[in-house]
């Protein structure tokens, strides 16, 4: 039975599995609770973060992770597509994932697409803006596509692309809670992770949506930019 409050699909495309998270959460909640269905595709499971540990039992924490934050924000699913780290275009070429990536988009039939900018610091991070890009054209897609910041958390940049601007005052808490769902990125055996993503990041994230809404003369606030 179709959803009388649906107001179509919204879709976020990530390099991993907390970036979603990092750079859309507020906004995704958001519009979740304004009757929107939020998916996600991941293109890796990240388990460089944890090099020692099998690749099987770290895909399959990630995942469950992932669906835990995905539940939090109230998102209608995850999708990963499980690419090489550092040679995203490269692997989607050589495992023939193109259709099956531009199948799953086509059945969402996305209204707004938000993916990574393309001079983020993070080389996965700009292949993934270049892969949706890529893809946005040959499909010939009419949504809204926007871009988020996962590392230039505090927006030094100027930049003069049209913005979107989400107030998230009522879902910032909400985006807090999802992003610590991924404890595997955020224990003691690995000091830097727990340094950087428990403390550093966290205050952060924080400091740069408080200060978008300064901005924008609201609470917290997530910004976007306008790419097509």
């Amino acid at each position: 039975m179709t959803n009388p409050k649906n107001k179509g699909s919204i879709l976020v495309i990530c390099s991993h599995s907390d970036d979603q998270v990092i750079g859309a959460g507020g906004a995704m909640a958001k519009y979740a609770n304004e009757g929107f269905d939020i998916h996600t595709i991941i293109l890796s499971f990240g388990e460089s973060v944890k090099p020692y540990v099998r690749r099987e039992i770290i895909t399959k924490t990630r995942v469950k992770e992932a669906q835990r934050a995905d539940k939090i924000i109230g998102g209608k699913g995850v999708t990963f597509l499980g690419l090489k780290e550092m040679h995203f275009e490269q692997d989607l070429k050589n495992r023939g994932l193109d259709k099956n990536f531009k199948k799953i988009i086509r059945e969402l039939k996305p209204v707004k697409i938000f993916t990574h900018s393309s001079d983020d610091v993070h080389p996965d991070h700009r292949a993934t803006f270049k892969i949706v890009l890529r893809m946005y054209k040959e499909m010939k897609l009419r949504a809204d596509f926007y871009t988020f910041e996962v590392w230039h958390l505090l927006n030094i940049k100027k930049r003069n692309k049209p913005k979107l601007v989400v107030d998230t005052s009522a879902t910032f808490k909400t985006k807090m809670k999802a992003l610590k769902a991924f404890k595997s990125q955020i224990d003691l055996s690995t000091f830097y992770n727990y340094l950087v993503l428990n403390n550093f990041l966290f205050f952060l994230i924080n400091i740069k949506d408080l200060f978008n809404g300064i901005k924008h003369n609201t609470k917290y606030a997530e910004v976007f930019y306008k790419v097509r």
